[in-house]
Parts: C-alpha cells; structure tokens; sequence
C-alpha cells in the first residue's frame, strides 16, 4: 500500500497540501478517496479543477493530473502529502 496514498485517503475528506516532484503545491479538496486492493485512486478540486490521483501499489508513485477538455493532463508525482491549515 502506498503511504502517501494512505495519508491522503486517512485524511480525507479535509483539505491537503500535496508536494510534487517539481516543488509545486496544490491544495486539493477531496471528494473521494478509495483502495482496491493495493491501487489507490481520489478525486477532488483545486481552484476549481477537477484533479485525480492514482497509484497501483505499494512500489508505484503516486500520480496526479488535471482534468481537461480533451482527456486528463499527469502533472506529476506527489512526493509529500500534509494537512492544509
């Protein structure tokens, strides 16, 4: 089970600040957050964007991307997951 992903799913439905790997934070709102199995995958908004996040395990990253007219857009790897204040 990936520990991020667990975090975030732990501290779900509160607000979060994520850190990805290219230094940038988004506060993401939750809305849902759900396990299957070992896969992860939660979905909420960040200035009124819909956002998704998924891993496959344990041993996998955990992806977010943004939702666009023409499908979703990988902004990156989350590396860090925090309570908002």
């Amino acid at each position: 089970m990936n520990t991020l992903a667990k975090r975030l799913y732990n501290l779900s439905p509160r607000p979060v600040r994520l850190t990805l790997d290219s230094g940038e934070t988004i506060h993401f709102e939750p809305s849902s957050a759900e396990f299957f199995g070992e896969a992860f995958q939660a979905e909420g908004v960040s200035d009124d964007i819909t956002h998704r996040l998924v891993t496959d395990g344990e041993d996998d990253p955990l992806l977010i991307a943004e939702e666009r007219d023409d499908g979703w857009d990988v902004l990156g790897e989350v590396t860090a997951v925090e309570a908002a204040d």
